[in-house]
C-alpha cells in the first residue's frame, strides 16, 4: 500500500508504523503511564489504525472452479453424478496458534454445500472429506441427499491440525487443502485443492472482519491460550517465587486477604526479576490480512528462555504464574498495551493490575500503580476499548493452554 498523499489520509502501513513507534516511546520509559500525552497519542493512533482497517474492502472468497472441461472417464457435476458442490474457504490465512480452539459450527475452515439435482427419485448417500497435506486428520462428512430439495445441505468442516506438526510453523508458510466428494453408489465427485498460508503459532489476533457482516470481530480472548501455568519454565519461576516469599511458600487464597495475595504476587515479580527479563517492542508478524488486527506473541517459555518480551508476552508470562499459583489472574487489553490483573480475593471480583514491562527496572509497588494508573485512565477516556478477560472464565468457554 502506498504512503499517502499530502493531503490524503495517513494510510493503515503508516498508522501501524506510528503505532509501533509510539509504543517505543512510552514502553521504553521507566514508568509507562509517566507521560499522559504520549499515551493519549498512543490510543488515538490505535482507534485510527482500527477505523483504516475497517475501511478496507472484504476480498472475494475464493472458491473451486469448477474445470472448462472434464477429461474423458472423470465423472463431475449434476451431468454425471446428479450432485452440484459448492466449496467455499472460509479461513485464509488460518491462525494455527488458536486453530484448535476454534468450533466448526460458527469458524469453519472450509464449508461444502451440496445439493442433489438428478433427475432419478432416488436419494443419494455422499461422503465429503477435507485435509491439510501432511499437516491434518481427515474431516468427513457422510449425508443421504434426497432428490428434489431445491436447499443445499450445508456441511462445515474443520480438519484436526497434528500439534507436533503444526509447532513447527514457525512463520508464514504455505500447505495445501484437500477436498473430496463421493457418491457412495461408487462415483467420485470431485477432488480439488485450495491454496492455504498458515500463520506462525506467535502470530496473535486482536481482531478479526466477519466476512458476512463486516464488522469487527474481537478475538482477544484467545490470548488465553498463551497463559500456560503447567509449563516447565513457568513453574520453576513459580518455585523460586514461594522461596523468596516471606512463609517460603505460596498458599493460593487458603489463607486469604487481598495483603496475603498481594504478597504472593510480588515475590512471583521478584523472581521474573531474577530471571532478568528485559521489555523489547517486537511486536511485528508477516502473513496476517488487511482487515486484521494482529500482533506477535511468545509463549511464556520463549520470553523466559530468551530473556525478553513485549507488553503482550509480559502479560501472558505473568497470568501463567499467577494461574500457577493457584491465584485468578486476567488479561487487560487497553489501546496499544497488555498489562496483567489478578484478583485481590477468591471471589470477590476486585481487580488489582500491574505494569509488566517495569520488571527490569523498577519495584513491585511501582509497577502496580503504574498498572491501576493506565487502567483507571482507559476505563474513563477510552471505555469502549477495554477488554478484560478473566482467565478462569476463558477455561470456561474452551479456551485451554497451548502447552
Amino acid at each position: 500500500m502506498p504512503d499517502p498523499t499530502p493531503d490524503g489520509p495517513p494510510t493503515r502501513v503508516t498508522l501501524a508504523r506510528q503505532l509501533h513507534r509510539l509504543q517505543a516511546a512510552v514502553y521504553t520509559q521507566t514508568d509507562p503511564s509517566a507521560d499522559a500525552g504520549l499515551r493519549a497519542e498512543l490510543a488515538r493512533v490505535q482507534s485510527a489504525l482500527r477505523g483504516a482497517a475497517a475501511d478496507v474492502p472484504l476480498a472475494p472468497l475464493p472458491v473451486a472452479p469448477p474445470p472448462p472441461r472434464p477429461p474423458v472417464g472423470r465423472l463431475l457435476g449434476p451431468e454425471t453424478t446428479g450432485l452440484k458442490v459448492e466449496p467455499t474457504l472460509n479461513l485464509n490465512p488460518v491462525p494455527t496458534a488458536i486453530y484448535p480452539l476454534l468450533d466448526p459450527d460458527t469458524d469453519p475452515l472450509l464449508t461444502v454445500a451440496v445439493t442433489n439435482v438428478s433427475l432419478d427419485a432416488k436419494s443419494k448417500r455422499v461422503c465429503v472429506r477435507a485435509w491439510v497435506e501432511g499437516l491434518s486428520a481427515e474431516a468427513v462428512r457422510t449425508i443421504e441427499l434426497r432428490r428434489g430439495v431445491k436447499e443445499p445441505t450445508v456441511l462445515k468442516l474443520l480438519p484436526l491440525l497434528f500439534p507436533e506438526r503444526v509447532s513447527r510453523v514457525t512463520t508464514a508458510q504455505r500447505a495445501t487443502l484437500h477436498l473430496r466428494v463421493d457418491d457412495l453408489d461408487g462415483r467420485p465427485e470431485c477432488h480439488d485443492t485450495f491454496p492455504l498460508v498458515l500463520l506462525a503459532r506467535t502470530c496473535g489476533f486482536n481482531a478479526v472482519r466477519d466476512a458476512a457482516t463486516g464488522e469487527a470481530k474481537d478475538l482477544t480472548r484467545y490470548y488465553g491460550a498463551w497463559v500456560t501455568p503447567h509449563d516447565d519454565a513457568v513453574q520453576e519461576r513459580v518455585r523460586r517465587a514461594a522461596a523468596l516469599h516471606p512463609a517460603g511458600m505460596l498458599a493460593g487464597y487458603i489463607h486469604g486477604g487481598p495483603d496475603r495475595v498481594r504478597e504472593q504476587v510480588a515475590a512471583l515479580y521478584r523472581s521474573l526479576q531474577e530471571a532478568g527479563l528485559a521489555y523489547i517492542n517486537a511486536v511485528t508478524d508477516y502473513g496476517a490480512p488487511a482487515d486484521s488486527v494482529t500482533q506477535r506473541a511468545r509463549l511464556p517459555r520463549e520470553s523466559l528462555a530468551r530473556k525478553s518480551a513485549n507488553c503482550l508476552d509480559g502479560a501472558v508470562l505473568f497470568a501463567s504464574l499467577i494461574e500457577g499459583a493457584s491465584l485468578s489472574p486476567a488479561l487487560l487489553l487497553i489501546p496499544g498495551h497488555a498489562l496483567v490483573g489478578w484478583e485481590s480475593d477468591d471471589g470477590a471480583g476486585d481487580w488489582q493490575f500491574l505494569e509488566t514491562t517495569m520488571v527490569g527496572a523498577a519495584d513491585f509497588d511501582a509497577a502496580c500503580r503504574s498498572g491501576q494508573r493506565q487502567y483507571e485512565e482507559a476505563r474513563e477516556f477510552a471505555p469502549d476499548d477495554v477488554r478484560l478477560h478473566r482467565v478462569a472464565d476463558l477455561r470456561a468457554r474452551g479456551v485451554w493452554p497451548m502447552e
